[in-house]
């Protein structure tokens, strides 16, 4: 059976994407990871893979703002992650992945000459770490959370996640093509219409704020019952719908 072939891509100050790596291996992938310059300078290429993944960290030490720095890099190779993505190649950006996105104009609608929505700093006005509880929209396109009960859980850890859409064209383009697969039951940062995740109209192009390779497996999660703490876990999903897809 084939093994899908997924760069897991770094920066500067990247700190989940051994996680990430992981989570991929263990669900029938072939990742890699790979230092956003090694595609600058040609060591490796986008379009060599099936799966492409941006996880969470601090890109940059977040100067600017988050993923702002590591989205001025990908803009120069926009042509080739603008082919994976219209390729309809499973993409998931985790947190600063998400960041990045969105600050490239790959979210919500592969644009990536125009930013269209951001990821603003937190209501509360400092770092969030925590346990969120997330409403799963099963009319949505996205393949990643194919499958999942309507709630599930993941732990959530950013400083900038409100999402804010200021055009109500843009804004009406999401509700209306069911792109928000994920929002929060309680909303912790001040996100509009609570949106924890969205993705492209395909469904393959993917972006949320909670981390599922942190709630891998189900003794991740300290509020399971000691009963259910051997079997994998609400982020398991996600990683194998990206495998399962590209089979």
């Amino acid at each position: 059976m084939k093994r899908p072939k997924a760069i897991i891509l770094r920066g500067t100050a990247t700190n989940c994407d051994i996680e990430t790596f992981n989570s991929f291996r263990y669900v029938g992938a072939e990742p890699e990871l790979v230092h956003i310059n090694q595609l600058l300078a040609g060591e490796k290429e986008v379009l060599d893979y099936d799966i492409m993944a941006f996880p969470g960290g601090f890109s940059y030490g977040d100067d600017i703002s988050a993923g702002k720095i590591y989205a001025v890099k990908m803009a120069r190779l926009a042509g080739d992650f603008g082919k994976f993505i219209k390729g309809r190649r499973p993409v998931i950006g985790i947190c600063n992945g998400f960041q990045i996105l969105v600050k490239t104009g790959f979210l919500p609608a592969n644009r990536a000459d125009a930013q269209v929505s951001t990821l603003y700093t937190n209501d509360c006005g400092h770092f969030i770490a925590k346990w969120a509880k997330l409403k799963v929209n099963r009319r949505s396109p996205c393949i990643f959370t194919k499958g999942l009960p309507g709630e599930i859980e993941l732990p959530i850890a950013h400083g900038e996640g409100k999402f804010i859409v200021e055009d109500k064209e843009e804004l009406a383009a999401i509700t209306g093509g069911e792109l928000h697969a994920l929002t929060y039951a309680d909303n912790p940062n001040g996100s509009m219409l609570d949106i924890a995740g969205i993705c492209s109209p395909s469904g393959t192009c993917f972006g949320l704020m909670p981390h599922p390779e942190r709630n891998f497996f189900s003794w991740q999660n300290p509020g399971r019952p000691e009963a259910d703490r051997g079997a994998e876990a609400a982020g398991f999903q996600f990683f194998k719908n990206a495998v399962d897809y590209v089979r």
